[in-house]
């Protein structure tokens, strides 16, 4: 059985860091196989009109493009065993990362974990209703499950690791058997040929487009936290095969079931499917714990990742805390329905800051520090990621200048490219004027796993 995990913000040694691929495989593709991603699919196909293959092609395309970028910023985790709110801080600054970027990641990741638990609550009131005639109340539900998911993320990593590999067997039963249902079905509105044609749906690059931005957008939230998942794993081999492979099988498969559902049915919950396909008891049975497991999956990923931006913020409270305090504000936006039903314009809302932040980052990464950071200095308030008082100007001011633009620019734009790009290009221009590119790193203050392991992994974040 699993044990609490001990680490906070301090860097994971590098003796217990030997995850292998398929430890991230297992976790990322357990996270991505959840209820919000199936009704993201069908969303694409009901309020973007993308016929099937396209809804697939759009969402599958925007997970190539976010994991590119993604495995660039994770490399911190692998190298230096330092989740990636600590690592933001030669970005942001010391306390613009505490006190700012940490705080935008966990408000991103709250609202995940109540979207995910009100999509949930979609499957479980689709399913119930055909399994026992009941005709719950999503909200309820979907606070009843958020408390249980609270209580697990607490327990912290190798919990969630841990439970991750139980629950993927499930995640992967649920969508062979909707998938066997969808092929076998006498209905005609499901057969394979009406469904592949969508002849309900047109494409326009609008909704393409559209939805290609909410995409990466969603998954460029995560640009300060992918490091946070690579602390125990042992390369970057590992941790690109692990999180690229996971990434593209579970987009390809959650887009295809919830748009196929959306196609034939024309509802935006994919979970009726079931209830209207089947009358067996046993196979409603299945689909609903199949939900059940995966809503609480990726709710316990969301509130761990919360619980690690907060104690960024706040060290001194803990991880047990800091997860307990996210794990209590997931709960009660989990009350709010418009959270899952107006999605495509919440999802707008954090793209706009996280693609200009994914744009400085990379920059300031690869350019400016050349991949090298100062374990030793992240933790020094006024060390070499000091910058001035605290902050980094240029980034600040790039994000800013930025953000704007992103909502100004038409949807047939792609805001996520302009987001993206105009950050990078306002932040290397702002930096260069600020100071310049840094000199690189001594030899013996870069990854060497000896330095590393040597620093003391029950430091204070002060």
């Amino acid at each position: 059985m699993a044990r609490v995990e001990g680490y906070g913000v301090e860097p994971v040694p590098a003796a217990l860091r030997t995850g292998s691929w398929r430890d991230l495989f297992a976790i990322n593709l357990a996270f991505f196989l959840n209820p919000l991603m199936y009704v993201v699919g069908a969303l694409a196909v009901t309020s973007g009109g993308l016929p099937l293959w396209w809804a697939v092609g759009c969402l599958v395309s925007a997970q190539v493009v976010s994991f590119v970028l993604l495995t660039v910023v994770a490399r911190v985790g692998v190298d230096y065993g330092i989740p990636g709110q600590v690592a933001v801080r030669s970005t942001l600054g010391y306390w613009g990362a505490r006190l700012i970027s940490s705080v935008y990641r966990a408000i991103a990741a709250i609202y995940w974990c109540a979207s995910q638990a009100l999509a949930g609550g979609f499957g479980i009131q689709a399913l119930t209703s055909g399994l026992f005639g009941w005709h719950l109340r999503l909200v309820p539900i979907a606070l009843g499950f958020a408390a249980l998911q609270g209580v697990l993320a607490v327990l912290g990593f190798d919990v969630l690791r841990w439970v991750m590999k139980v629950i993927l067997p499930l995640a992967v039963m649920f969508v062979a058997v909707i998938l066997v249902l969808y092929f076998t079905t006498d209905n005609p509105n499901y057969q394979p040929s009406r469904v592949f044609d969508s002849p309900d749906q047109h494409l326009t690059w609008l909704g393409f487009a559209t939805w290609m931005t909410v995409m990466v957008g969603s998954s460029l939230t995560a640009v300060t936290t992918m490091a946070d998942f690579c602390r125990y794993t042992r390369s970057r081999r590992d941790m690109t095969i692990g999180f690229t492979a996971s990434g593209l099988i579970a987009g390809f498969l959650t887009t295809f079931v919830g748009g196929y559902a959306a196609a034939a049915s024309g509802e935006r919950n994919p979970f009726v499917a079931g209830s209207d396909l089947t009358g067996s008891k046993v196979l409603l049975a299945l689909l609903l714990i199949a939900v059940i497991v995966q809503m609480i999956a990726v709710c316990i990923m969301n509130l761990y990742s919360a619980g690690l931006a907060l104690v960024n913020t706040f060290p001194r409270a803990g991880r047990l805390w800091t997860t307990a305090a996210a794990a209590c504000a997931a709960f009660g936006l989990s009350a709010f329905p418009g959270f899952v039903n107006n999605a495509e314009k919440w999802i707008t809302h954090l793209g706009s800051v996280a693609a200009p932040l994914a744009g400085v980052m990379l920059v300031d990464y690869l350019v400016f520090h050349r991949q090298q950071l100062d374990v030793d200095e992240l933790y020094e308030p006024h060390g070499r990621y000091r910058y001035s008082g605290g902050f980094n100007p240029s980034a600040f001011a790039a994000i800013a200048i930025t953000v704007p633009v992103y909502y100004a620019v038409p949807g047939e734009w792609l805001k996520w490219v302009w987001g993206l790009g105009i950050g990078a290009v306002a932040y290397y221009l702002l930096r260069r004027l600020q100071g310049g590119i840094r000199r690189p790193l001594p030899a013996d203050r870069t990854a060497d796993p000896a330095v590393v392991s040597a620093i003391p992994t029950g430091r204070s974040a002060l």
